[in-house]
């Protein structure tokens, strides 16, 4: 029997306020029917960001940090699930966030520190299919693209147009563009742009009115990480436990030092105060004297308040555009991926298709997943299909799970290239849909990444307010990665802690 589970989900100036490292260093734990409390430290979202934030400064704060979070638990986008009911504990299975790379360096010295351990799977082959045609190397799409202006002796095309973009005299000149696809087609052309499209698992970078000098400045900064490559292979690590071992690492030692968290307890508005910042919630009143809002701008806009109206209205602010994603999972009494093989044995990791709204599967590979009867069987970045899949997850579950059926059988079914499988009827369906998985910077706004990295510190002049998130991190490496660097540069500035990671995005800026 399936079901269907639905969710959504600066250097510091010298007009700065008083530090709350100037505070007493104890402070009563909040009791749940407060009306009126005091922390000096208010984090407001428990997401990787705010937790991560929390994490670094409870040794010198403890008790007198307080996190809010909305959700029943921690972690925001960075979402998994046990694989089975009966087992809360785990195993877990990611439906947002699966992996690292190898050169995201704070995440990989994280997970040492917390003591999970990376599995690193060979990256095999990935199964593609556009313009009528299936192949397991991107290469072999020039069939399909006549058109093409690239130098096919050399092979490499994407290598080739990524490294025009990206490295070609006309990138001097890309403030004159007024979108991204203007200055795509000038240097690479129509049928260039149409084949990174379409030989590319994130469509929605090349259909969202982006910033074009933003957009690239971007790309360095992924490709110096290793979170982006031609071909998707480039060495992914799987953390033992999911992506939400971090989470669960991160949240013990907080909470060991005296951080006060607080689980299903949405923050409504944040006005300010005499004594720094009036936060209201459901439950209580209480004022904070150093507020951190570790919340996405999609999620910030929801709130009330003379502080959340002072932000939003900022330039900076209104030039970030988040990207809406959606994802299936599924689980099957039998793993028929496994059965997803060349003629010559070698197994498939990843497929894509410009042919069906599952846009992209991910076929775990890593020991702790592949031991789960569960696959992520749609990963979609794409307006018109998200819409396809938020409708269907509406109505009853045999339709979205038939659909579900469609795309993977003109994948796998008979296409060809690999050997043919049977897909048999899911046992479990989980849908879940990001309204803005990561941002970008919009098309038409003066802005660079770094601007709103910098702004985020200190969005409003004099006040003791940070933005901590990957939303105001734009020029970031992965998923999760760019939340920890947005965390790891606010204290960095405005608590003088010296953390590692950011020496890559320094020197780009």
């Amino acid at each position: 029997m399936s079901n269907l589970l639905l969710g959504g989900e600066v250097a510091s100036p010298e007009t700065a306020p008083p530090s709350a490292q100037d505070s007493p260093q104890t402070q009563p734990v909040l009791a749940a029917d407060d009306t009126t409390a005091h922390c000096d430290i208010a984090i407001v979202g428990g997401g990787v960001a705010g937790l991560h934030t929390a994490l670094r400064l409870a040794a010198r704060h403890g008790p007198r940090i307080c996190l809010f979070e909305q959700d029943e638990r921690l972690g925001g986008r960075v979402s998994d699930i046990p694989a089975s009911d009966e087992h809360s504990e785990g195993p877990f299975i990611q439906l947002g966030a699966r992996r690292i790379m190898e050169g995201q360096s704070v995440l990989v010295e994280l997970a040492q520190e917390l003591g999970i351990a990376l599995q690193k799977p060979e990256m095999l082959e990935e199964l593609g299919y556009t313009r009528g045609m299936y192949a397991t190397h991107n290469d072999d799409f020039i069939r399909v693209f006549p058109g093409l202006d690239v130098d096919r002796d050399r092979g490499g095309y994407e290598v080739q147009l990524y490294d025009r973009l990206l490295k070609g005299p006309e990138r001097a000149h890309v403030d004159r563009y007024p979108n991204l696809r203007a200055y795509a087609e000038k240097v690479i052309g129509v049928e260039g742009c149409a084949f990174l499209h379409d030989t590319y698992r994130f469509r929605a970078d090349h259909e969202y009115d982006l910033n074009a000098k933003a957009y690239l400045d971007y790309l360095d900064e992924e490709n110096d990480a290793g979170a982006i490559c031609p071909s998707g292979h480039c060495q992914s690590l799987y953390p033992v436990g999911g992506m939400s071992a971090y989470t669960r690492g991160m949240e013990q030692r907080a909470r060991d030092q005296g951080v006060q968290i607080h689980l299903s307890e949405p923050v409504l508005s944040v006005d300010k105060s005499p004594t720094g910042y009036l936060i209201k919630t459901a439950r209580r009143a209480l004022t904070a004297r150093t507020l951190v809002l570790a919340l996405p701008p999609v999620a910030l806009q929801q709130l009330r308040g003379d502080v959340i109206e002072k932000i939003c209205a900022q330039p900076e602010f209104q030039a970030l555009v988040g990207v809406r994603v959606t994802t299936i999972t599924q689980w099957y009494a039998q793993p028929w991926w496994r059965g997803i093989v060349t003629p010559n044995g070698r197994h498939v990791w990843r497929a894509w298709t410009t042919g069906h709204c599952i846009n992209s599967v991910e076929i775990p590979l890593e020991a702790y997943a592949a031991a789960q009867n569960a696959i992520r069987v749609v990963y979609n970045d794409q307006s018109d299909c998200a819409n396809l899949w938020a409708r269907l997850a509406q109505g009853p579950i045999e339709a979205l799970e038939k659909e579900v059926a469609i795309g993977l059988n003109h994948l796998f079914a008979n296409n060809g290239v690999t050997r043919p499988v049977t897909i048999g009827p899911p046992s479990k369906t989980v849908f879940r849909e990001w309204p803005d998985a990561w941002y970008y910077l919009r098309a038409g706004n003066q802005f660079t990444n770094h601007d709103i990295y910098r702004w985020a510190v200190q969005p409003l002049p004099g006040e003791d307010i940070a933005l901590v998130s990957d939303g105001y991190n734009p020029q970031r490496s992965g998923w999760a990665d760019a939340a920890y660097k947005s965390s790891i540069h606010y204290l960095n500035q405005r608590f003088d802690m010296g953390l590692p990671g950011l020496e890559r995005s320094a020197r780009r800026r």
